[in-house]
């Protein structure tokens, strides 16, 4: 395997771990714990304890319009994990911060997105230390290299652009908490995403049955063959006997 086989199998691993069903079940499943929206949810694991940042800074960081920073904010504040208030050097900037409740559930949720998977089962304690090392390091890599893609002229811009389009869904027709936000698109995505699944895994189980039918055809030909032949040898027996009773009945 050369350089370039390595890169591509590394990447495809990490995205069918991203999107594997234990790992998308235990994200939805913390949300669902918390009563707010995954967009909401990455939202609250992204923030810092006892450090308040600026709305403005979240939407560089999330690469989103101010709106719907507001939103998610809006969500947060409405379930009293976060709390905003305006900075002391300037009231024009408005801080967020985690309420204690806040930093209690980003800790449970921290432990549910992030807790061990099943795939670790397949490495030793040592194979699984040096994969975390090293998927630090490369993810700390491709943060530093996003960050200079980032920097281009326009790049930042268009970012939020593509993230506007793929938040538009989560935003919804809520009230002023926004938990139509929360409620609305992201279960449509979900529910069309398990749709799609059931779908693949319906044709999976057909595929396999052509399959498994297609494989045994030679098996069960030659099963049919041989009693055909095994009929065809008992007749001839029949035949034979009944013919050599009936020359012992006519008179020498």
């Amino acid at each position: 395997m050369d350089r370039d086989e390595a890169a591509r199998a590394i990447t495809e691993s990490v995205i069918q771990l991203f999107f594997s069903a234990e790992n998308q079940g235990r994200f939805l499943a913390a949300a669902e714990e918390l009563e707010v929206g995954p967009p909401t949810l990455k939202a609250l694991l992204e923030l810092t304890p006892g450090e308040p940042t600026a709305m403005r800074d979240l939407a560089n960081r999330w690469h989103c319009d101010a709106s719907f920073v507001t939103v998610t904010c809006d969500g947060l504040e409405a379930r009293g994990l976060i709390e905003r208030r305006v900075a002391p050097h300037d009231r024009r900037i408005k801080l967020v911060d985690l309420t204690p409740e806040g930093v209690e559930a980003q800790a449970r949720a921290h432990a549910e997105v992030y807790g061990p998977r099943a795939g670790l089962d397949a490495l030793t304690e040592a194979e699984q230390v040096t994969l975390a090392d090293l998927l630090t390091r490369m993810a700390a890599a491709q943060a530093s290299y996003d960050e200079t893609l980032l920097a281009r002229p326009g790049a930042r811009a268009a970012s939020r652009r593509i993230a506007v389009q793929r938040t538009r869904g989560f935003r919804g027709q809520g009230g002023p908490h926004g938990h139509s936000a929360d409620r609305g698109g992201w279960r449509e995505h979900l529910d069309a995403h398990r749709e799609e699944i059931l779908r693949l895994k319906e044709e999976v189980a057909r595929v396999s049955a052509e399959v498994k039918q297609q494989a045994r055809r030679p098996v069960d030909e030659a099963k049919a063959a041989k009693n055909d032949i095994k009929a065809e040898v008992k007749a001839a027996k029949a035949d034979l006997k009944a013919g050599i009773k009936g020359a012992r009945k006519r008179p020498g």
